[in-house]
């Protein structure tokens, strides 16, 4: 693993997840472009639309604005 890259795990969509991903990472781009489900949309980046909103823990947040490292031993449901 590179000294840049973290490792995450999660639960997403009911499903056990373990991602590398580098530090800087949104959960947005981990989503999308690392576990390649395209529902959650990016739409302004700055979370003002809410098309890239995940239910993370039982709460609505804008993955755009979150780093996925916050992702690490959550629940969390998207499209």
């Amino acid at each position: 693993m590179d000294s840049s890259a973290v490792r995450i795990q999660f639960m997403l969509n009911g499903e056990p997840q373990s991602a590398e991903c580098p530090a800087e990472t949104t959960a947005l781009k981990l989503i999308r472009d690392f576990l390649k489900l395209k529902g959650t949309k990016e739409g302004c980046s700055i979370g003002e639309y809410g098309a890239c909103t995940v239910v993370a823990d039982g709460k609505a947040v804008n993955s755009c604005l979150m780093l996925a490292v916050q992702l690490a031993g959550r629940d969390v449901q998207t499209i």
